[in-house]
């Protein structure tokens, strides 16, 4: 026995203590039941807290975390630890203190069986509005129109006008949509409807173009989801009837149109709302403090957001009754990417030893995950801060999981279950932190719904409103945004736009057809038809307006003359005889 040798052992006995092997859990404890109380699903520990540095997620981050790692020995571990063999939870779980022996090369939840990137359905949208209507198809939007217009139906006796309660179409509602992704883009979601339609210079001059101030506030305060008069029935079975269908559509619609990376994420997300609506949530750690809480897959190397569900609280009994628990909302998100071999990444509120067997025997998916500590698999030994050494790593292994406890700082403790690591790495790259590789990886893949979620409010379309349809409308909105951008770039990767340009672009394009068939209205001013050509939209109108009117009489002739003629002006659509042609250059017609 060499020198080296000896002065190892006797560190070892002196650093074993009764205290040192029972502990005292008290502090954490009591730290546990203060999180309880303000929430449920309240998730702040050292290591899920957001930094940069945390989340500037790439796939060198991902990838090459093992390489830039040791296999930390026991040295952290006190002398009760090192002599025995297994370790047991409450529940008598039991965990082993070495790795396995044998581990296969690669188990069947880490072998990727389907390519990442766009799929088939999605493959042929080479233009920004097509991207877009993936996730907006014609269906959803006629259905959006037809229930629309069975409101304003009911409404229309309330106003003395008929027509400012005019039936919408289609190209309306694209152009109302248009209008909030440029109010998005250019962050004015909190001023007036007033505000943005003033002409004193202060406005947004585009939309007067697009539509009256008036009817854009009639649409949106008139636009429904579902049928109205079969809605108190409906409700009986189902708290979110409103907006089901088209949410439905719209979910398959992001099942269906990308394959997501290895690496995704669930989480919540919180959609502010303060109205009346029986599901709201109060939830403190997120900014808007109230709303309506919507569950998340998402990519966390470019956060497309797979898979989407509304908690609507306890549903009644019938065919939308479902289990609320967070192992069973997991299953259910991960539907679209069961058996496909890849990684998901959870927090304590979802993750549990059974889920995570579960995942991987059902499913043929890794589970990476914090642990709250009340969790009965756990050791006792792996919760006591007691004089236990700061950045120390306790790890255990059972057949297919891997449990490490890690301790940042005085009387914290991190937990953290993974069925993707079988070793005992340490990544060096956090120098005197020691942070475990498991929790390297975890806090490289845990932000993916977060940072989906600061990508959609950068450019939010949602305005105040006391309707939770609406709200849920807005959130559908900006995450199809985000994913239509995704689509659009991967099928034109040579076209690179930034999120603003995307937008924009977007809006405009959803807004052109309405513009265009504004231009045939005859009694249209002619400054908003100047205004529509200065911005780019140029109308030809003579084929609409011929093929309702093929002839009448010229609007500047006198009425006792009766001249008819079937030509129209291209700019204002009035009907124009010989005489009153006036004959012009391109050039002469553009400085005018």
């Amino acid at each position: 026995m060499d020198e080296f040798q000896r002065r190892r052992i006797q560190q070892m006995l002196d650093d074993a203590s009764d205290e040192e092997i029972w502990g005292d859990i008290s502090s954490d404890e009591n730290e546990d039941a203060e999180q309880s109380q303000v929430s449920n699903h309240n998730t702040d520990t050292e290591q899920s807290g957001y930094s940069d540095e945390d989340n500037a997620i790439t796939r060198d981050t991902i990838d090459v975390c093992g390489e830039k790692s040791y296999h930390e020995s026991d040295d952290d571990l006190p002398l009760a630890m090192r002599l025995v063999d297994s370790y047991y939870g409450k529940d008598g779980t039991k965990w082993n203190r070495e790795k396995p022996l044998q581990i296969r090369r690669a188990y069947a939840q880490n072998v990727l069986t389907e390519k990442s990137g766009v799929k088939e359905t999605a493959r042929q949208a080479k233009t920004i509005v097509d991207s877009w209507y993936i996730f907006f198809p014609k269906s959803m939007l006629e259905i959006i129109v037809k229930c629309t217009n069975v409101y304003i139906q009911k409404v229309r006796p309330n106003f003395t006008r008929e027509r400012d309660a005019s039936d919408t179409n289609i190209a309306e509602i694209k152009a109302v949509i248009g209008i909030l992704y440029m109010i998005g883009a250019i962050k004015c979601g909190h001023r007036s409807s007033e505000d943005l339609w003033k002409k004193d210079g202060t406005g947004a001059e585009l939309f007067s173009c697009v539509m009256s101030e008036r009817r854009f506030r009639f649409i949106l305060r008139c636009i429904r989801f579902d049928d109205v008069r079969g809605r108190s029935e409906r409700h009986k079975i189902d708290k979110i009837t409103h907006i089901r269908t088209i949410f439905e559509m719209f979910v398959s619609s992001c099942k269906t149109a990308y394959s997501m990376s290895e690496y995704t994420c669930i989480d919540e997300k919180l959609q502010a709302f303060r109205g009346k609506c029986s599901f709201r949530q109060y939830i403190p750690s997120k900014p808007a403090k109230y709303g309506i809480k919507i569950f998340a897959l998402c990519d966390n190397l470019n956060f497309y957001t797979g898979n989407l569900e509304i908690y609507a609280g306890t549903q009644p009994d019938g065919s939308f009754k479902v289990d609320n628990g967070a192992a069973s909302v997991v299953k259910r998100l991960i539907q679209p990417i069961s058996k496909t071999g890849r990684n998901v990444t959870t927090d304590n509120w979802f993750t549990s030893v059974e889920l995570a067997n579960d995942l991987q025997n059902t499913h043929k998916l890794s589970l990476l995950g914090t642990l709250r500590k009340n969790k009965r698999q756990i050791p006792p030994e792996f919760t006591q801060t007691k004089h236990r050494i700061i950045t120390s790593s306790y790890f255990a292994f059972s057949k297919n999981q891997t449990l490490v406890s890690y301790m940042p700082k005085k009387n914290k403790i991190v937990l953290v279950l993974s069925t993707m690591h079988f070793d005992k790495a340490i990544d060096t790259n956090t120098n005197e932190a020691r942070k475990p590789e498991i929790i390297t990886l975890y806090n490289a893949t845990k932000g993916a719904v977060d940072n989906m979620d600061r990508m959609t409010e950068n450019y939010t379309v949602a305005r105040k409103s006391f309707r939770w349809p609406l709200t849920v409308f807005y959130s559908m909105l900006n995450i199809g945004g985000v994913n239509a951008q995704l689509i659009y770039q991967e099928n034109c990767p040579h076209n690179k736009k930034t999120r603003l340009d995307f937008l924009k672009c977007l809006s405009r394009e959803l807004m052109k057809e309405h513009m265009e068939y504004r231009c045939t209205i005859i009694s249209l001013p002619k400054e908003i038809k100047n205004k529509i050509v200065k911005y780019g939209f140029r109308v030809n109108a003579t084929e609409e307006i011929q093929r309702f009117r093929q002839s009448g009489r010229c609007s500047f002739c006198d009425r006792n003359k009766d001249r008819k003629t079937t030509k129209v002006c291209t700019n204002c659509a009035r009907l124009i005889c010989r005489d009153h042609l006036i004959e012009m250059c391109p050039s002469c017609c553009e400085e005018m």
